[in-house]
């Protein structure tokens, strides 16, 4: 990867604080032209350090019941239960992680029903040996 300037740490701060932000709004907040802004941001994509825009969810306390669910597996990999959970459409994220639990799963449900709808199905799954959840009470810091 190649190494970051000032001039795109600045771009990349702008889109954190708002990823649907305009060339023009972009351009202005960082004292740049906006051919300037256009040219870094596709070679900040060409380059793979941008790698998508997405949309950030309410904060979980305002906007349903946010968990992390913590699963212990029997084995690894577990190709078939990481389809599964991609199939949930309140999965915000699911990360791998060495030790222990072996999956971390974030997940953003509209009701206490359809969370446990979720924990339900995946301590089902043959290849999960144990599933903790904590609820999310507040985001206090975004990156």
């Amino acid at each position: 990867m190649r190494e970051l300037d000032d001039t795109d740490r600045h771009i990349l701060q702008v889109l954190r604080k708002n990823a649907r932000e305009t060339i023009k709004g972009i351009a202005t907040q960082t004292n740049l032209a906006r051919s300037t802004v256009r040219h870094r941001l596709q070679k900040l994509e060409e380059d793979g350090i941008i790698t998508g825009y997405r949309v950030e969810l309410k904060n979980a306390s305002t906007n349903g019941f946010g968990a992390f669910l913590f699963l212990k597996l029997k084995k690894t990999p577990a190709i078939d239960l990481i389809n599964e959970i991609s199939s949930f459409p309140e999965v915000i994220r699911c990360y791998s992680l060495a030790g222990n639990p072996d999956l971390l799963v974030e997940v953003q449900t509209e009701s206490p029903e359809a969370l446990n709808e979720i924990r339900n199905r995946l301590s089902q799954n043959p290849v999960v040996s144990d599933l903790q959840t904590s609820l999310v009470l507040n985001r206090e810091l975004d990156a």
